[in-house]
């Protein structure tokens, strides 16, 4: 009978995750950047540092870190609400003497 941690048996690969929140805030960043930018005017009235263009590009991107943040919370979150249910449920088989189950990969 092999026993099993639960560390080594679950990981969380923060590759793929780091990767779908950079897709998402790109993603987020060029649709804000595009969409805002339309309705700045042509020409600015003052000509100063802060012209409409500007603002738009560095509230887009700040949207878009928002946005990449957001992703990687609701991951975390996931994998925490996952990892409370199966000790729950590893909980509940051994106090009514089930031998918990142990996942296999593949």
């Amino acid at each position: 009978m092999r026993i099993t941690t639960h560390s080594s048996r679950r990981r969380w690969h923060l590759g793929p995750s780091l990767v779908a929140a950079l897709v998402v805030g790109v993603m987020v960043w060029l649709v804000a950047r595009t969409f805002a930018g339309s309705s700045c005017p042509e020409h600015d009235i003052l000509r100063v540092v802060s012209s409409c263009r500007v603002l738009v590009a560095s509230l887009a991107v700040r949207v878009g870190a928002a946005a990449g943040v957001a992703v990687l919370l609701m991951e975390l979150v996931s994998a925490g609400l996952r990892r409370t249910a199966e000790v729950m449920e590893e909980d509940r088989r051994t106090a009514a003497g089930e031998r918990p189950s142990v996942p296999h990969s593949g």
